[in-house]
């Protein structure tokens, strides 16, 4: 599993709003591109939280979020920062699922 976490202080709108206490997590698969979980605890959560849903539930990869271009000044801007920062998958593990004929 890859784990990326982002204090919501460096997020730009909290910078406009004053409100700076959280962070967002996120864990994406180890070998692959899928979004396993996403937390967010501080102002707004609950509209980034569902946008990151939506994007889990039509099963979109993380790359979608991280290149997408964001509305500005939002808390929703946050994530490409966040996902940004998801290390790199394994290389090994993915190329072996992506010739498996099951791919896993």
């Amino acid at each position: 599993m890859r784990v990326a976490k982002l204090p919501i202080s460096a997020v730009l709108r909290t910078h406009t709003t004053g409100e700076t206490a959280g962070f967002m997590k996120l864990l994406v698969e180890a070998s692959g591109d899928r979004i396993l979980g996403f937390t967010m605890i501080g102002a707004e959560a609950g509209e980034v939280v569902a946008a990151v849903q939506t994007a889990m539930l039509g099963g979109l990869p993380y790359t979608v979020l991280r290149d997408a271009i964001l509305a500005h000044p939002t808390m929703a801007e946050g994530l490409n920062s966040l996902f940004g920062a998801i290390p790199a998958a394994a290389r090994g593990v993915a190329e072996r699922q992506a010739r498996s004929p099951r791919g896993a």
